[in-house]
């Protein structure tokens, strides 16, 4: 992103000046620190904890500061790779404590209520990820807190996130990334950007440096805490080998590691290392012979103004040689001076034997040592997960190598891990190396220090770090000075094992006598550049423009002054797609001109000022669902390799328009491959193209689909503005499962031409932004007549108002609507998240001057949501074989000409396609289809008269204008009417899956529905960024698919032999081919068991209700067809065939768990185990079947949000 020169118009007045001035000393001002009653900014732990107990400073007001420091200044400095969405909970519990104690002073631990910020090699057991800055890590999960994270837990410090880091500690490369990593980026070094940060630990130490953190941990194998502590002005601690434990910290060597402090002060330092010291039997071997060395009471005794009183302090030969009068020079001259002034004996040219072997680690042998213990070290860390994407080194090599962009391979390379990845373990070359270095540090440093009896030795910056790093000694950076750039250097004082008292006295008494430490906000360029990115945002608060969650609104008062342009945009969002797109399978294909097409906006705003008729979008980027075609060096191909190479005659309708507004084409976004229409069970946000979508809150969430990839990539701040496509609850579905709010426009209303069809009567397309107002601002752009779909765009066209859709965004908006609550959609279980949200949404909805009509029936709600009774599963299929072979002989060319030709793709690219697991049973359905006769016709005739006769009368009669419901539960009412509805983000389960709230209405309802969206969401902002949690952690929530299995065994008179013994099959796969941690099957039921009718009551799925099983006449007359494919009901999710027959709940309602229930989707049992891989299960945690019967289950209620799943209710077993 550009930075911004906050030029100021010559034709502006001398007032508008000064107001514009005044506003800009104010922003600096709070940049700085200065909007605080308490002076947070530079704050040591010693005044947080008087601020605590005075009452100036709660443990929140902390985290916020510094949470704004990090949105402000991260986009420049780098430093932080995740804030933990849980610190200010944290926070809030550590206030709460503190006020019911007894002193109430802030010192019911030495860090209490305090935020720390690990380095990102740092293991924690909660939201955040661990990764060393790698995404071959990326979605690991840990089995428990690192041992030193479990200790400042202890003392009460809040985790604040994970800071950047060379990526594998700059162990990867053997030019080494400096300070970069592939999930970070690139750090900056605070004081100088242009000077190096230094690393491995480089984000902790610009993090303190920065004041975005109070306290950051960091890690040193050599030079990794005493290099970055001192080219960033701060305090850095490396501990002596074993006094902190290594316990769940991402190795290098286990003979060289450790885990130390970096801090603004040294006090500072030495409180956090009175916290993470001392014995834990993960680490014992090394901890157990290191604790002799913690003193008793700790190391804060030994912060000593005279510290340096008596001290002898060793100067080693070549250390210090500058050139003669540079600053440098200078000032390491006066710090000697001032070392012998305050008492200490300084000993100069002393000469460590075969410094210049040691210091060459191919020669000295520490190279072929960590390589080896490398190698054998991180393999046991992997092992040890929870869950992990890779497990050994062979699969990060191999990772890297799939990934050589967003790994930066070219540049970097691996060497290290290639020559790591040949070893074979600590043979004869690797302990002759590790002797070597033994005998070096004996014959050098103890030797030397011992003869002259020091207390420590002292050298600028890390240049003494490997004499200490090869014999895991202690050592403390401490700020020194400033070069002629303004760049920081350091003084580090180093010792034998155990001498951190001794370190702390010297360090400690030096710091208070030259006090060099500086905030790093004084560069006057840096904190302006803050600030004014600050006053370019729309907000014009503390905060600094960040591309980040930027509305339409926002980019464009960005490039009305200067301070961003398109080409920035594109690039920040082409940067963010290469970093979370390898996890979250969002974007398919970006395009290769983006950057050109920004270019030429940037121009035309250059000559122009302001392009005329093309305000809305110019220069702003969009991502389009892969369904919609452009006619450019993009593929069309709706996420199938059928139609990849494909060539369209002509943009979309939609693209055209957004093209003439001015916008500027991303990419294509992944989707559920042909809209989800290909298969019965549902690909779950999968295609074969783009891979497996991932929501973005919790990624082993449903993601929903099938516009998946363009809700992930708005929800994910991968593009500014999404376009996706719905036939039914394909926008609704993914908008309200991905926390964004998406418009489902009136069919017709936006250009369906150059769309990969399913069903003119049902398709639209409409907007997935972060925003309703971002999403009325494109849905102005798309909507109009096409003569290429002539008779839907001119029919809807009389909905659209005169003056466009943005003068409904009201914040009244609510005020007088009388909005209908339909029954069943809102019975949650007492006491669940959705439950008590939704209802705090509806006195919202009441507050704001809506009238709510509640308990209203829909007319033949439970028919309408049944595809297999409504009629959509007839009329669908033929309208999709027509209207895709349209399209496909209408393209210039194809590999492919019919959906028959599609077919047989499919069968010849089985593996490819995954026809196993999701097969093609519509497909194969449509192609039996011969257009639209009499049975289609009059399934048409039935889904006009539903709509008629259900929603369409109900809000005539009782004067409605919307209706809301949960998410996209009336997604197929909206669908079969062609009506219009608009989800906006509504809340968070219990795990941070996000849900929505939907408000529907009849045909052309848009105005009234953006009015009453538009008001909600400025009445509830409930929508947050996303936090990538790995998955929901949760033993339960595997239960219930393990429950839900047997339920669906337990009908053994619907499963053959064949399929049962298939499913078993599968579960014993899946079991062993992730890695199960302690989980075993449970023992297989045998083909021969039975279960009694009785046994339907185990398997209650809905509350109190047995299950029954009934045939669907439709489904009964093609079981042959369903029994020639081996396909299966698509919301069963199972692996087996059950002949098309429904289980359903007796009193089956449109809030009732219905498997089979078009108005449900379950994951498959694949996805189930995916999702939840690494939870360690007790074999008596897993419902079997014993002696041929199941056992009893007991139902209780949970919202389906935290499952992730939409539709109807599901129930999780206790």
């Amino acid at each position: 992103m550009c930075v911004p020169t906050g030029r100021v118009s010559s034709s502006q007045s001398m007032a508008g000046l000064r107001h514009q001035l005044l506003l800009l000393a104010t922003i600096l001002a709070l940049a700085i620190g200065t909007c605080h009653s308490f002076e947070i900014q530079e704050a040591t732990l010693d005044a947080i904890h008087q601020g605590f107990k005075n009452g100036s400073l709660t443990s929140t007001a902390l985290v916020q500061f510094y949470l704004g420091q990090i949105r402000r200044l991260n986009p420049l400095l780098h430093a932080v790779i995740e804030v933990n969405p849980d610190a200010l909970r944290q926070a809030a519990e550590a206030d709460a404590e503190r006020r019911s104690s007894s002193s109430g002073d802030g010192h019911i631990g030495g860090l209490h209520g305090v935020p720390v910020l690990l380095k990102d090699n740092i293991g924690t057991r909660d939201q955040l990820n661990t990764t060393a800055g790698s995404l071959a890590m990326l979605g690991s999960v840990v089995g428990r807190d690192a041992g030193v994270v479990a200790r400042l837990r202890r003392a009460g410090a809040l985790v604040l996130g994970k800071a950047n880091m060379d990526e594998w500690a700059n162990f990867r490369s053997a030019i080494g990334t400096g300070g970069w990593s592939a999930r970070g980026g690139q750090g900056k070094n605070p004081y100088v950007l242009s000077s190096p940060p230094c690393g491995s630990s480089t984000g902790p130490a610009i993090a303190a440096a920065a004041n975005m953190a109070a306290v950051t941990l960091g890690t040193e194998t050599d030079g990794s805490i005493l290099c970055p502590s001192s080219l960033n002005s701060v305090v850095g601690i490396k501990p002596t080998v074993g006094l902190t434990s290594r316990a769940g910290v991402i190795p290098v060597s286990p003979r060289q590691d450790t885990v130390g402090p970096i801090c603004r002060t040294v006090a500072d330092a030495v409180l956090v290392l009175d916290a993470i010291v001392g014995y834990d039997e993960l680490d014992a071997v090394a901890t157990r012979a290191a604790s002799k060395y913690i003193p008793d009471g700790g190391y804060t005794q030994f912060l000593k103004i005279d510290g340096l009183q008596g001290k002898r302090i060793g100067v080693p030969k070549g250390l210090f040689d500058f050139a003669d009068g540079t600053i440098r020079q200078t000032v390491y001259q006066q710090h000697l001076k001032t070392l012998r002034r305050n008492g200490a004996v300084v000993i100069e040219n002393l000469a460590i034997a075969n410094l210049d072997v040691i210091q060459n680690a191919t020669v000295s042998g520490e190279l072929a040592a960590l390589a080896a213990e490398f190698k054998i070290a991180l393999n046991a860390y992997l092992s040890d997960l929870s869950y992990s994407p890779v497990r050994s080194l062979a699969e990060i090599i191999a990772f890297n190598n799939a990934h050589p962009d967003e790994e930066m391979l070219k540049q970097f390379g691996q060497l290290i891990f290639l020559v790591s990845e040949n070893t074979t373990g600590i043979g004869s070359v690797e302990k002759a190396a590790i002797q070597q270095l033994d005998d070096l540090t004996a014959n050098g440093v103890e030797k030397v220090m011992k003869q002259h009896l020091l207390d420590a030795m002292v050298a600028p910056d890390s240049s003494s770090a490997t004499v200490l790093a090869i014999a895991g000694l202690p050592a403390i950076a401490v700020p020194a000075g400033y070069d002629e750039q303004g760049a920081p250097f350091g003084l580090t004082f180093g010792g034998l094992k155990g001498y951190e008292p001794r370190l702390i006295e010297i360090a400690y008494a030096f710091e208070q006598a030259t006090k060099h430490h500086r905030p790093s906000m004084a560069p006057r360029r840096l904190v302006v550049a803050a600030a004014v990115l600050a006053f370019v945002a729309a907000a014009g608060g503390c905060h600094g423009f960040q591309i980040e969650e930027a509305t339409i609104e926002a980019i464009h008062e960005g490039f009305k002054n200067g301070s961003l342009t398109s080409t920035a945009l594109v690039r920040f969002y082409l940067d963010r797609i290469s970093r979370l797109n390898p996890l979250l399978h969002a974007v398919i294909e970006v395009n290769p001109d983006a950057l050109r097409q920004a270019a030429r906006a940037d121009a035309e705003r250059r000559r122009s000022g302001r392009r005329s008729g093309g305000i809305g979008l110019h220069g702003v980027p969009v991502l389009l669902k892969d369904n919609i075609a452009t006619r450019d060096r993009l593929n069309t191909t709706a996420g199938s390799l059928a139609l990849l190479g494909s060539v369209v005659r002509r943009d979309a309708g939609v693209v055209r328009r957004l093209r003439r507004a001015g916008a500027v084409v991303l990419g294509k976004a992944n989707m559920e491959e042909w809209a989800n229409f290909r298969s019965l069970e549902g690909t779950a946000g999968w295609s074969a193209r783009g891979g497996q979508g991932r929501n973005p809150y919790v990624l082993s969430a449903d993601p929903c689909g099938s516009s998946t990839g363009s809700a992930i990539a708005a929800a994910a701040n991968m593009a500014a503005v999404t376009l996706g496509s719905e036939t039914d609850g394909s926008i609704l579905c993914p908008a309200s499962l991905n926390s964004v709010v998406g418009i489902k426009p009136t069919v017709g209303l936006t250009s369906r031409a150059g769309v990969i069809p399913i069903s003119p009567r049902q398709d639209t397309i409409g907007p997935i932004c972060r925003t309703v107002s971002d999403a009325v601002t494109v849905l102005d752009a798309i909507v109009g007549y096409d003569a290429q779909d002539a008779r839907a765009t001119k029919t809807a066209s009389r909905y659209i108002p005169r003056g466009g859709y943005k003068q409904f965004l009201r914040t009244d908006g609510l005020r007088g609507k009388r909005i209908g609550i339909p029954n069943g959609f809102f019975n949650f279980p007492n006491g669940t998240v959705q439950q008590m949200v939704f209802h705090q949404h509806l006195d919202t909805i009441r507050e704001r001057g809506a009238i709510l009509i509640e308990n209203i029936d829909i007319a033949n709600l439970s028919v309408i949501l049944d595809v297999l009774s409504n009629g959509e599963q007839i009329a669908l299929p033929a309208e999709f074989k027509l209207s895709l072979n349209a399209y496909l002989l209408d393209l210039t060319y194809s590999p492919v000409r019919s959906l028959a030709e599609i077919i047989a793709f499919n069968n010849a690219h089985p593996i490819e396609e995954r026809l196993k697991e999701f097969g093609q049973f519509i497909f194969l359905v449509a192609e039996n289809t011969t257009g639209i006769g009499a049975p289609e016709r009059s399934a048409i005739q039935e889904l006009n008269k539903l709509s008629a006769n259900g929603l369409e009368k109900l809000m005539e009669e009782l004067k409605l204008n919307a209706i809301v419901t949960p998410n996209d539960n009336t997604s197929s009412v909206l669908a079969i009417g062609g009506m219009t509805g608009i989800t906006v983000p509504a809340g968070y389960g219990k795990l941070g899956v996000p849900f929505g709230i939907c408000f529907g209405g009849l045909k052309g309802y848009e105005p009234r529905l953006i009015e009453m969206a538009y008001a909600f969401e400025q009445a509830t902002r409930v929508r947050k960024t996303p936090t990538f949690s790995p998955y929901t952690n949760h033993e339960v929530y595997l239960k219930i698919w393990l429950h839900a299995a047997c339920c669906v065994i337990a009908q053994k008179d619907l499963i053959d032999d064949n399929c049962l013994r298939h499913y078993v099959l599968e579960l014993r796969k899946m079991a062993v081919g992730l890695r199960f941690t302690g989980l075993r099957p449970a023992p297989a039921p045998t083909p021969s068991s039975r279960l009694t009718d009785s046994s339907s009551s185990v398997c209650s799925a809905v509350a109190g209700t047995p299950l029954s099983v009934r045939r669907s006449p439709r489904a009964a007359r093609r079981t042959s067809l369903t029994e020639k494919a081996r396909l299966r009901p698509r919301e069963l999710g199972l692996s087996c065939c059950f002949s098309g027959v429904q289980i359903c709940s007796a009193a089956a309602t449109a809030s009732a768990l219905c498997v089979g229930f078009s108005g449900v989707r379950i994951w498959s049992v694949r996805e189930a185990f995916l999702s939840f891989c690494g939870v360690a299960l007790a074999d008596a945690d897993v419902l079997a079947f014993l002696d041929g019967e199941a056992a009893s289950i007991s139902i209780s209620g949970r919202g389906r949000e935290d499952l992730g799943v939409r539709g109807g209710s599901v129930w999780v077993v206790n």
